[in-house]
């Protein structure tokens, strides 16, 4: 949930990151729009890429800016600011080096005052920037060791750890009074000492990350994936890292290591499932620990390949743990929708309370789906929680195509392909971003648009549902092929 300008709407900030700047093909962008009594706004709306005035970087192609957002109060002055990944920022030679941008929050809006530029060359940053690093590739945001100041996560995935190739990384830049800062960053890989798992080729450790309190301790805790994980001599069958907060921030002290071999884990670890590929937290049965779902999109299920699922790992007093564990897909009894072959159910994740029940809820996305005969177009499944955790009772699934929802499903839109929450009229139900980045804008294709769908007493509604793009009436950009508008939300 984002707040920019506290005014208590939440706002949303939406990555195009293959926005051309000037000259500078796919050099990306994010643009903002506001929360109001009626949700998202045009009013005040803003675009920022780095060309924009006061902006430190500068517009190049293929920098991605946008490829990753998040949220966070990083100088904890009321205001939410967001950190924009910038994985394809080359840092001299150094192609896909990757950045991270910080704008902050304010009475008013986000602005550029004060934006910070983070890299792995910047002065005291553990690490030293390569080539093909991607940092700033996934971003999440938490107060890891209890300050009161945001401290932000930033994915590596693509980081060499010695000679083992594209293994990944976790950086962790810590809050503060001026913002982000170097002071006791840390830098974490699969052969950090005390860290269960090796690093090995291919394992893009980071390229999920989700925060939540597993344990309730009062220190929020990092959830890694590391989709590429093999598991024995299963190929790419993902895991998970789990590092504990403390009040010296992250520690390896009693960090798990999660994948579906792991004893008492639902399912079965085979070659492509991506266990790990996203990520998301909440707490689902309203006992005061997080819990913690995790995508498997490649997963097949029986003989249907890549159909996808979930499974869900319960929070406790010494963290995630097997007690009560669940395996979701559209397969299961009650579950709305079919598995078909590349659904990728589980594909994006993201955690609210929709029906303001006391219980978080999840929302899965299936960019994959096929909408009748309609191929990609994508949707999201609802499940929601009980004190018993995620239940099929009352169970949603939503598409271009469901009546009342404005837009119309098309072939390749992948509708559910990123997913945000937040409570953009401030009524007290959590609300729900559906990033569709292959949508098509009239002619011009892939331009995408993010739609919104509110939540109330029974859970998300089509009433008053809201659909963005570029060529939205007063929002700033134009819409052009490729843009990708909606491939990341925050």
């Amino acid at each position: 949930m984002s707040d920019f300008n506290d005014d208590g709407f939440d706002d949303l900030a939406i990555g195009v990151l293959g926005e051309d700047v000037e000259s500078h093909t796919r050099a990306g962008a994010a643009n903002v729009l506001y929360g109001s009594l009626l949700g998202l706004d045009a009013m005040g709306n803003q675009l920022w890429h780095q060309d924009v005035p006061g902006i430190e970087g500068g517009a190049e192609a293929e920098d991605g800016f946008g490829s990753a957002l998040a949220s966070g109060d990083f100088n904890d002055d009321g205001f939410d600011d967001l950190a924009i990944g910038v994985s394809g920022e080359a840092i001299g030679t150094l192609g896909n080096a990757g950045a991270v941008n910080l704008l902050f929050g304010s009475t008013t809006s986000l602005t550029a005052t004060d934006n910070q530029l983070w890299q792995q060359n910047s002065p005291g940053v553990q690490g030293s920037a390569e080539a093909d690093d991607l940092f700033g590739d996934a971003l999440a945001s938490g107060d890891f060791n209890g300050d009161g100041f945001d401290d932000l996560a930033i994915g590596a995935r693509g980081e060499d750890i010695g000679t083992v190739t594209s293994a990944g990384a976790v950086h962790v830049l810590l809050g503060s009074l001026t913002g982000l800062s170097a002071t006791g960053n840390q830098f974490w890989e699969q052969n950090t000492p005390g860290v269960q798992g090796d690093a090995e080729s291919g394992d893009t450790f980071g390229d999920a990350l989700a925060i939540g309190d597993f344990n309730n301790d009062g220190f929020d805790d990092l959830a890694i994936g590391a989709s590429g994980e093999n598991v024995g001599t299963v190929t790419n069958a993902g895991a998970v890292n789990l590092l504990r907060g403390s009040a010296t921030g992250l520690t390896p002290a009693g960090n798990q290591f999660w994948a579906q071999s792991t004893p008492g884990v639902q399912g079965n670890a085979e070659a492509n499932d991506s266990f790990g590929s996203a990520l998301a937290s909440g707490d689902f049965n309203g006992d005061g620990f997080d819990d913690l779902a995790i995508g498997v999109s490649g997963e097949n299920i029986g003989t249907v390949t890549s159909a996808g699922a979930v499974n869900v790992l319960r929070g406790s007093v010494t963290g995630l743990t097997t007690v009560g564990n669940q395996f979701w897909e559209q397969n299961t009894p009650g579950v709305l929708g079919g598995a078909e072959s590349g659904d990728g159910f589980g594909n994006a994740l993201a955690v609210g309370d929709f029906n303001n029940d006391g219980f978080d809820d999840l929302a899965i996305g299936v960019s994959g789906e096929n909408v009748g005969t309609v191929t990609n177009a994508g949707a999201v499944n609802v499940i929601f929680g009980s004190a018993t955790g995620l239940t099929v009772t009352g169970n949603e699934l939503w598409h271009q195509n469901v009546p009342g929802v404005q837009g119309g499903a098309e072939i390749d839109d992948a509708f559910g392909d990123i997913l945000r929450i937040g409570d953009f009229n401030d009524d007290g139900f959590d609300d729900l971003a559906i990033g569709a980045p292959g949508e098509s804008i009239g002619t011009v294709a892939d331009a995408g648009a993010t739609h919104v769908l509110f939540g109330g007493a029974n859970g998300l509604t089509s009433m008053d549902n809201q659909i963005w793009d570029q060529n939205t009436s007063g929002i700033i950009g134009v819409a052009q092929a490729d843009d990708f508008f909606g491939g990341a939300l925050a």
